[in-house]
């Protein structure tokens, strides 16, 4: 363990991150690094690597919100711009070292959440159940959203790099939130701890889905309890902790949702015309009331998503009827009519299709989509400003390598 664990646990775990730069810190009047050791602090430790994900999480389902087919960028501000209009490349610093603070920076903010709940893991291990009475319920979520910070890099970076490590296979970091997802479980099983147990299950199917295990995806899915919902918290009165889909897309306007998700029609999206004009006066400002002030919590994992998954894995296993009962049995529930679907490619484009409504605007799902199934991308000139789209499809490999700590 290097010693910058130290400095990034004082800054993060005391303030929930409030430090602008992880080797920027301050000491007089926090609790010297030397006591971070002590595992009376554990509780404390632990919501530090909650703080650190939930910040990059939020970072990460607006970039990707954006860079999708979700939104069209309405600003000339760069590098505002250039995530909407897919310009947004390995050389930019909003993406490689951007904060919580700033739009959607992502290799910075991910790295550190894994690397603190790694770091904390590791403090935990060492501690026991005498010296932390709660200990397995302490180490199922640091495994759990250190997990979740693997596979969000496993599903749409280009490649990865762990603490200064060679460049990576993307599919590298899924392996990793595979183990992580099953450690999150066995603690939270251990723990009974049902809260992170269908967190890490609904996390664990999504891998596994990513990796194309069908029946481990499809056999964990089911296993999420009905009414699963965890949701990723945010605040109004602190930048780090904006929703910044409602920051950038609602409140500032620099973002609208595209013309083909207003035409859609399904209430899921709860798309709305916000009756004004957008960062540029004469683009119209379309929104979705999914969040409604920079307090607005981001779904993380739920039993929808689970069942999702688990549909794709019965069509890709040939089960067609399964998957589109399974389906269709989500839809009845909200009071939509069923869908029809005989083939496997029917089948599939419903999944697809019901995933892109029900988990509109969070988590990068659609973006995930979009690469797993090599849907075409936006191509030609963004309507609204004339500006031609660039190249990127997944996230690039950071030429500034300040990954991690």
């Amino acid at each position: 363990m290097n010693t910058n664990w130290k400095i990034l646990i004082a800054c993060s775990a005391l303030t929930l991150g409030a430090c602008s730069d992880p080797l920027d810190v301050d000491f007089p009047g926090r609790i010297p690094t030397e006591q971070l050791t002590d595992p009376t602090l554990a509780p404390v430790l632990v919501n530090s690597v909650l703080g650190d994900f939930e910040c990059a999480y939020s970072n990460y389902t607006g970039g990707s919100a954006v860079h999708s087919d979700e939104y069209e960028t309405s600003n000339s501000n760069i590098p505002l711009s250039q995530w909407g209009e897919r310009t947004i490349t390995s050389v930019d610093d909003d993406y490689v070292i951007g904060t919580c603070e700033g739009s959607f920076g992502m290799p910075r903010t991910l790295n550190t959440a894994r690397f603190q709940a790694e770091t904390v893991a590791e403090l935990l291990a060492g501690w026991t159940d005498e010296q932390v009475p709660n200990r397995a319920s302490l180490q199922a979520q640091v495994k759990a959203y250190g997990a979740y910070s693997y596979l969000l890099q496993g599903e749409t970076f280009c490649s990865v790099s762990f603490d200064g490590g060679p460049e990576l296979p993307n599919e590298d970091a899924l392996v990793i939130a595979e183990t992580q997802f099953g450690e999150a479980i066995a603690f939270a099983q251990a723990a009974g701890n049902t809260d992170i147990l269908n967190m890490a299950r609904v996390g664990l199917a999504r891998t596994k889905m990513d990796l194309k295990k069908w029946g481990e995806a499809a056999t964990t899915a089911a296993l999420v309890d009905p009414g699963y919902n965890r949701n990723v918290t945010r605040a109004a009165d602190n930048a780090r902790r904006y929703n910044k889909i409602y920051r950038f897309a609602v409140e500032q306007g620099a973002y609208v949702i595209s013309t083909q998700y207003r035409e859609f029609g399904d209430p899921r999206l709860m798309v709305v015309d916000a009756g004004k004009g957008s960062f540029i006066p004469t683009v119209r400002l379309w929104v979705t009331n999914k969040y409604t002030s920079n307090a607005s919590p981001i779904r993380l994992a739920s039993y929808k998503e689970a069942q999702l998954i688990l549909a794709e894995a019965q069509a890709q296993q040939d089960q067609l009827v399964e998957a589109m009962t399974t389906l269709n049995t989500a839809r009845a529930e909200i009071g939509l009519a069923p869908l029809v679907g005989t083939t496997k490619a029917e089948v599939l484009a419903h999944v697809i299709q019901e995933r892109r409504m029900e988990l509109s605007f969070e988590g990068g799902h659609r973006l995930n989509d979009l690469l797993r199934y090599n849907i075409p991308w936006k191509i030609g000139a963004n309507e609204f400003t004339g500006r031609p789209y660039g190249q990127t499809t997944c996230w690039q490999y950071p030429l500034k390598e300040q990954q991690g700590a």
